[in-house]
């Protein structure tokens, strides 16, 4: 028995232009999904809440990208930050540290200091430097008076200097040769007000003096 011949039936242009579509709008999808061109993606592309933790890259944000004054107490670490400092300290004292909240430490504070350097060229007796101690404490002063006398001297000079505070005095006198120098140290403890260190030669020659004059509190009323 003879096989039966089944003629082969051409695809209609409707079947063929289906399949082309078909894969055009296969190929197109993909293409979308693997080639998305640079800069192309904007706010409205975005879902929100689209953006996590985990798909920013480390270090890929910094200060520039945040808006000033857009990040507050309550989104910054507070443990990392340093407050505003909201504490004094009292008279007598001051502040040592301030913690990362803004509250502060106080030490005792130290002594007030006062001073003042002068010049002076003396025969008879010259206040060479003074200072005015406040009111409220009691004072311990320093001084250490330089005499020099001219080398063109025929003889050596006596130099006295005094250092007074308040009512209470200290002196010290030197023999200075023609063309030398030499140091008379002064310590006094007195009360506030006028504090001077004067110097005098003997025998009418002259002597050049400088002198600091320093005075650090010892107590007061705080």
């Amino acid at each position: 028995m003879r096989p039966r011949f089944i003629p082969r039936r051409r695809p209609s242009a409707a079947l063929i232009i289906s399949v082309v579509a078909l894969f055009v709008a296969l190929g197109g999808v993909g293409y979308a999904a693997v080639s998305i061109p640079y800069n192309s993606v904007g706010e409205a592309q975005l879902k929100h809440s689209s953006v996590t933790h985990s798909k920013l890259r480390f270090d890929s944000v910094n200060y520039q990208d945040i808006v000033p004054g857009a990040v507050g107490r309550v989104r910054a670490n507070l443990a990392q930050l340093q407050a505003r400092v909201n504490g004094t300290c009292a008279n007598g004292s001051a502040v040592g540290a301030v913690a990362s909240n803004g509250a502060v430490t106080c030490n005792p504070a130290r002594p007030s200091e006062f001073g003042a350097i002068g010049t002076q060229t003396v025969n008879a007796a010259t206040t060479v430097a003074s200072a005015n101690l406040p009111a409220g404490t009691t004072y311990l002063a320093f001084a250490n008076p330089s005499a020099t006398v001219a080398a063109a001297e025929k003889a050596p000079v006596n130099v006295t200097c005094t250092l007074t505070v308040g009512d209470t005095k200290q002196s010290a006198t030197a023999t200075v040769a023609p063309g030398a120098t030499a140091s008379l140290p002064l310590q006094v403890a007195g009360p506030a007000g006028a504090a001077t260190v004067s110097c005098a030669t003997t025998g009418g020659t002259p002597a050049s003096v400088t002198t600091g004059l320093n005075a650090i509190e010892t107590s007061s009323n705080n």
